[in-house]
């Protein structure tokens, strides 16, 4: 009996170790191709089997990550909310098919419950434009979660669908939970968790920031690509973002949790092992939300049909196990906590570039402890190809495309890359650049009518009516439903006089 134990055992570490081996040599090479820069931990029935870093923490000060490297872990933090809130479901101190107002009396919208904000079934408005104004009169005020109830009745912000009605992901929600969860414990959002989740997992890496824009001693720099077609990446303090409530915002429980890949690790093993939430709790967090009309919430990442529960994605495919999740991202950050119930088997990805294929990669990560055949992810073609363009390099770029058609498998290739390159160098007004990038995008996706489509305008803005006639003609051939390609066939026969 002694003699096989010791077998099972010495075999589960030769497996353990080969993969171990398999999941370096990936990751190395991923790292080595500027495709990765971050922390990847990797657990089986609660044990780690494989952790490592890889890059800087501060490419300008050549500061490597270490196994202690706070990141800010973006949206996974909403895995944190929702266990919160149903911690205090479990202790009766709130039910969650309550109505929120019962615990915000102020929260202007009655027919929205707890279960809707974790579910992101609620319909309110998301952050976006949502305080343009306020910041327009109080230029150097920091919007925080109690600002949000005050400006939804100020400005009667309506509703977007009814309650139960649609799923939108959307981070007011969870701003939203963790005020009740402040409301009903009596305790910050930040000291809740400390208490509560934190602590009893062993977390000693993790925090809620007071202001996230001061960083902890430990903490990664961030960095991002600057546009579609750049190269090279650039500390994401050099940039300006998109809307104005990312610069001028504090909020926390939909993001904020700043942590390690490792004290994640313990997270989810706490989580999974119910010891800091009940068996029947967790369940409800894991299941499908259905909607008014009966059905089940889905939605498409990256080809893979997802559907929604209490602040946790999930596969709807379960045919290797029921495999549930959380992404996250920022500007220059992207992380994901990602677990296979059936096989016990974890994959903690933190990246500090805004650029990581986290769920390919995950993805990737399961094939290898299945042992099955899996592809080594290569390096995005439009970047590449309109970082040449850029710089005058044009036969270069032509070389690279050229090679690109004889071996398909060398670069990564995308419609969805290959059209928003296109429209970059539109809106920049880069017009040769955009044909080039068009042009091309018709000759390796020859099937789109979306790029006809698009080319079309294109060629339309930049004063080739008869070319664009033509573009608009082949977009209609392959889609017949295309009902723009069909106005502007009739509006740019119009312009010609046919």
């Amino acid at each position: 009996m002694k003699k096989r134990f010791f077998l099972i055992l010495l075999t589960a570490f030769f497996v353990n170790t080969i993969s171990g081996q398999e999941i370096n040599n990936f990751f190395s090479t991923l790292s080595n191709n500027k495709m990765f820069n971050g922390s990847v931990v990797i657990s089986k029935s609660g044990e780690n089997i494989f952790s490592h870093t890889y890059g800087f923490s501060n490419i300008e000060k050549k500061e490597k990550i270490s196994d202690t490297s706070q990141f800010p872990i973006a949206s996974i933090t909403k895995t944190f909310t929702a266990t919160a809130i149903l911690q205090l479901k479990q202790k009766g101190k709130l039910k969650i098919d309550d109505p929120v107002q019962k615990y915000l009396p102020e929260f202007p919208y009655p027919n929205i419950s707890i279960k809707q904000l974790l579910n992101n079934t609620s319909g309110l408005a998301q952050e976006y434009n949502l305080f343009d104004v306020i910041i327009k009169e109080q230029p150097e005020k920091i919007i925080s979660n109690s600002d949000i109830i005050p400006t939804f009745i100020r400005f009667k912000t309506p509703i977007s669908f009814l309650p139960g009605s649609k799923w939108e992901y959307n981070n007011v929600n969870f701003c939203i939970a963790a005020l009740i969860i402040e409301k009903v414990s009596g305790m910050s959002y930040a000291d809740y968790l400390e208490k509560n989740i934190f602590k009893p997992a062993k977390m000693k890496n993790s925090f809620v920031p007071n202001d996230r824009k001061v960083k902890s001693v430990n903490q990664v720099e961030l960095y991002t690509y600057p546009n579609f077609y750049s190269t090279d990446l650039v500390n994401t303090n050099s940039l300006k973002e998109t809307f104005l409530i990312v610069e001028r915002s504090n909020f926390y429980g939909n993001g904020g949790i700043v942590s390690t890949a490792l004290d994640l690790q313990k997270h989810q093993n706490a989580l999974f092992t119910y010891q800091i939430l009940g068996n029947k709790e967790l369940e409800e967090a894991l299941t499908a939300t259905i909607l008014n009309d009966g059905k089940k919430v889905t939605y498409v990442i990256d080809g893979q049909e997802i559907s929604y529960g209490l602040g946790w994605g999930m596969y709807t495919d379960e045919s290797n196990g029921k495999i549930v999740f959380h992404d996250g991202f920022i500007t220059g950050l992207t992380s994901i906590l990602i677990h296979n119930l059936k096989k016990n088997e974890t994959v903690i990805l933190l990246s500090n570039t805004g650029n990581t294929s986290v769920f390919p990669l995950s993805n990737t990560v399961f094939q290898i402890l299945d042992n099955k055949m899996y592809a080594i992810p290569v390096q995005n073609l439009s970047r590449i190809y309109g970082s040449l363009l850029e710089s005058g390099n044009k036969e270069k770029a032509n070389q690279l495309i050229e090679g690109y058609l004889k071996n398909p498998e060398s670069y990564n290739a995308t419609e969805r890359d290959f059209n928003r390159l296109g429209y970059q160098f539109l809106r920049l007004q880069k017009n040769e650049n955009s044909l080039q990038v068009f042009h091309l995008a018709t000759l390796i996706f020859p099937k789109s009518s979306n790029i006809f489509d698009s080319y079309g305008e294109a060629l339309l803005q930049d004063g080739k009516k008869e070319d664009a006639l033509k573009m608009y003609q082949k977009s209609l051939e392959l889609n017949p439903e295309n009902t723009n390609a069909k106005e502007m066939i009739l509006k740019i026969e119009k312009l010609l006089g046919q």
